[in-house]
C-alpha cells in the first residue's frame, strides 16, 4: 500500500490487519516501486497524490508483473481524465476519498476474488482448481450430473448449499463453463464483504450524485454480469429491506440503479450460495423460492474420503511444478494422516496444506511433519453424523475450534479454514467468537 498521508495510511493498515491482511507499506512512489520489485505481492493499493510522482508509475509497474496484482487505485480527484487513465492502465478499481476501511477492503476483496477468477494458469497441469476427472466419489458425481443439467437449461437459477471451503463456487464456475453463455462474464459476489449502505449500489450500480461523494456512474454487478453468469455467494447475508428489489430484479430481469429513474435490462443466470441452514432463509421471505429452482447440495469432505487422496495428489502435482519441484509426492504416512483428518475446512484447507507442505517440504517426499496438521481433540472433533446441528451451528463449531488450534489468530484460522480472512472476521462477529 502506497500512501503519503499518514493517517490514511494508518487507518487502512489497521483494517487491513484486522480483516487478516498483511499489507507492505510506503510513502511514496519510489519506495512502492522497492517492494514491488523485491516481493510478491497479492494485491496493491496506490494513492494517486504521491510526493514524488504519479500512482500511474506505480499501476505501470504493477501491471506489467507476472502474475499482475489487481490494483486499487484512491484519488481525492473527481478529474474524469484520471480516473479514465487509470483504468485504461489496469487499475481494477478506482475509489473517491475520503475511504472508511471497511469499504476499501470490500472492494480489495472483490478484486482479489476477480483476479482469481480470470487468471489464467501456466499449463493445464499447472492449474490448481480441482478437474472433474479426478472426481472419483459418487456424491460428487451426482453433484456434478445435477450441475450439467443446469448448465443445459437456458437461464435456471440454482441455490448451492454446503459447508464453507467445499467446492461451490468450483460448481457455479462448472455451470457457467458447460452453458451456452460460457464466453459471457462469470461475476462472484461475496455478499457478507460488502458494508450494508453500499449493497443496493454494488448490485445495480448507480448515478452520479445518488450519494454522498458519489461522483460518477458505476455499472454494479448485475450490469457486468450481462450475458454471462453472476453467483450471489452467502446469500443467506442478504438484508430483509432489500429482499423485494432483488426479487424484483431476479423475475422481471430489469432493475433502477441507485439515484436513477432509467430501468435497466439485464440478462444473465442467477446462482445463489450459502454455508447456512436455508430454513432460515425460508422464514425470511420469498426469495428462496426465486434462486432455489434447483437446489445442489454440495457435501463436505469428510463425507467424501474417497476424494480426499485424489484431490491431494491433484495439488501435490500442481504445486510441485508451479514451485519447480515436479518430484515430490505425498509420502505413505502422510496419506494415511490426510485420511484420518476430519478436513473442517474443506477443499480449501487441503488445498492451503499442501500448498504450504509441498513448498517447504525438505526432501521429495511430503511427509507427517511437513502437512503440519492440526490436532483432532476427541472433544471437539467434527462429528461423522451430525444429526439435528444445523449447517450454521456446526460452521461455528468448526470456526471455534480452528481458532482454538491456532492460538486465536484469524490469518493461520483463515488458511486453515481455506476462507478469507474478511469473511472470517464477519463470521467471527455474527457468531460473536473472541
Amino acid at each position: 500500500m502506497v500512501a503519503d498521508d499518514r493517517s490514511v495510511q494508518e487507518t487502512l493498515t489497521w483494517w487491513l490487519r484486522h480483516c487478516g491482511f498483511q499489507p507492505l507499506t510506503a510513502s511514496n512512489s519510489s519506495a512502492a516501486s522497492d517492494i514491488l520489485r523485491s516481493q510478491r505481492v497479492d494485491a496493491a493499493i496506490v494513492d494517486a497524490e504521491t510526493p514524488d510522482g504519479s500512482a500511474l508509475d506505480v499501476l505501470g509497474e504493477a501491471t506489467e508483473l507476472s502474475p499482475a496484482p489487481p490494483v486499487l487505485v484512491l484519488s481525492a480527484s473527481s478529474d474524469v481524465r484520471r480516473v479514465v487513465e487509470a483504468m485504461r492502465r489496469g487499475a481494477s478499481d478506482v475509489l473517491e476519498k475520503p475511504v472508511d476501511g471497511a469499504s476499501v477492503v470490500a472492494h480489495l476483496e472483490r478484486c482479489l476474488s476477480t483476479a482469481s477468477l480470470s487468471a489464467k494458469p501456466r499449463s493445464p497441469s499447472a492449474s490448481t482448481r480441482p478437474p472433474a476427472s479426478i472426481v472419483t466419489g459418487a456424491a460428487l458425481r451426482d453433484v456434478l450430473a445435477v450441475a450439467s443439467r443446469v448448465a443445459a437449461t437456458p437461464a435456471s437459477s440454482a441455490l448451492l448449499l454446503g459447508e464453507s471451503g467445499v467446492g461451490k463456487e468450483v460448481i457455479a464456475s462448472r455451470i457457467h463453463s458447460m452453458s451456452e453463455r460460457r464466453d459471457g462474464p462469470f461475476v462472484r459476489v461475496n455478499l457478507a464483504a460488502i458494508p450494508e449502505t453500499m449493497v443496493e449500489a454494488e448490485l445495480f450500480g448507480s448515478v452520479r450524485g445518488a450519494y454522498t461523494d458519489s461522483k460518477r456512474d458505476r455499472a454494479g454487478h448485475f450490469a457486468s454480469a450481462d450475458g454471462g453468469t453472476i453467483l450471489l455467494d452467502e446469500i443467506c447475508e442478504f438484508k430483509m429491506e432489500l429482499q423485494s428489489k432483488l426479487l424484483r430484479a431476479l423475475e422481471e430481469r430489469r432493475f433502477f440503479p441507485v439515484g436513477s429513474d432509467r430501468e435497466r435490462r439485464f440478462n444473465a443466470r442467477v446462482l445463489a450460495a450459502t454455508n447456512r441452514d436455508p430454513g432460515e432463509m425460508i422464514a425470511r421471505g420469498l426469495l428462496y423460492y426465486r434462486v432455489a429452482t434447483v437446489t445442489i447440495r454440495v457435501p463436505p469432505l469428510r463425507e467424501r474420503p474417497e476424494d480426499i487422496l485424489p484431490l491431494a495428489e491433484h495439488f501435490c502435482r500442481s504445486f510441485g511444478e508451479e514451485f519447480g519441484r515436479p518430484n515430490v509426492r505425498i509420502g505413505a504416512r502422510g496419506r494415511e494422516a490426510l485420511l484420518a483428518h476430519a478436513w473442517p475446512g474443506n477443499i480449501r484447507e487441503l488445498r492451503n496444506v499442501i500448498e504450504r507442505a509441498t513448498m517447504l517440504a525438505d526432501s521429495d517426499e511430503v511427509t507427517v511433519k511437513d502437512l503440519d496438521l492440526p490436532p483432532m481433540r476427541p472433544s471437539t472433533a467434527v462429528p461423522k453424523a451430525e444429526g439435528a446441528l444445523s449447517l450454521e451451528a456446526t460452521e461455528r463449531e468448526h470456526i471455534a475450534r480452528v481458532l482454538r488450534e491456532v492460538g486465536g489468530s484469524r490469518v493461520r484460522a483463515a488458511a486453515i479454514l481455506g476462507i478469507s480472512r474478511s469473511t472470517l472476521w464477519h463470521k467471527a462477529k455474527r457468531f460473536r467468537l473472541p
